[in-house]
């Protein structure tokens, strides 16, 4: 059976490698001003709900190892949410990538791209994010966070946090990479439940700016050129369900 479980999630991910498609995208191309009712962008059924707080600002964050930006930032404070067009199943060998761009000043507390069941509501704990929290990076299931071995860039830095996420096991495997040159070796993996997501759901709090907010089959439709190679993702499920 754990052979067999192994040779479908293989299968899954090569299928995924050649047959990818971006999920959802949101690139902030709005004018400057309240977040909430802009929208919807690409892949999402409804605008943004978002707190009073949660601004666009001009100027999209950018990073040589993500996908060019196209619009201008999210600035805090707080919460924002947008429901998906398609939510996203635990299906056994079902992959998917989630990234965004986030900009950090000092002091700042925690920022974080999440997601949740369909019907989640502005100011609702996601399920499962990545993000910052106290200048730790980590992964955030429900009101915990638990944070990767990863020093902390500068302030005024921008980083490109990405997740991968694999479905087995009755679970959804989480992997974090920050600043990924390649997918080879995750900064943190933690098994959380197998939820189907049909919202995003987003916080900024004061001291940082987020971006280019990306959901897609594939790693090439998130990030710009590292893209994991076929023995990478089958000796990364091996080690896990071996």
């Amino acid at each position: 059976m754990k052979s067999l479980f192994l040779a479908s999630c293989l299968a899954a991910a090569l299928a995924g490698v050649a047959q990818g498609a971006t999920i959802a995208y949101e690139g902030v191309p709005y004018t400057p001003g309240a977040l909430n009712t802009k929208g919807p962008g690409g892949g999402f059924a409804a605008p943004w709900a978002a707190d009073p707080g949660v601004v666009v600002v001009l100027g999209g964050l950018s990073s040589f190892l993500a996908l060019p930006s196209t619009g201008n930032a999210v600035d805090g404070s707080f919460n924002f949410v947008a429901p998906l067009i398609n939510t996203i199943a635990p299906t056994a060998g079902k992959e998917f990538w989630a990234a965004f761009l986030v900009r950090h000043s000092a002091p700042n507390d925690q920022t974080f791209m999440g997601l949740s069941p369909a019907g989640a509501v502005l100011g609702a704990i996601p399920s499962v994010a990545i993000g910052v929290q106290l200048s730790q990076y980590g992964i955030f299931v429900g009101g915990a966070f638990t944070p990767a071995p990863v020093l902390y860039t500068a302030p005024g830095s921008t980083d490109f946090l990405v997740a991968h996420f694999v479905a087995g096991g009755g679970t959804w495997i989480v992997s974090l990479f920050v600043n990924p040159s390649s997918f080879a070796v995750p900064k943190l993996v933690l098994n959380v439940a197998p939820v189907t997501y049909g919202t995003m759901v987003n916080q900024n709090q004061s001291g940082f700016q987020s971006d280019e907010f990306r959901l897609g089959d594939t790693a090439a439709d998130i990030a710009a050129g590292a893209v994991p190679t076929h023995d990478t993702t089958w000796g990364r499920l091996k080690a896990l369900y071996h």
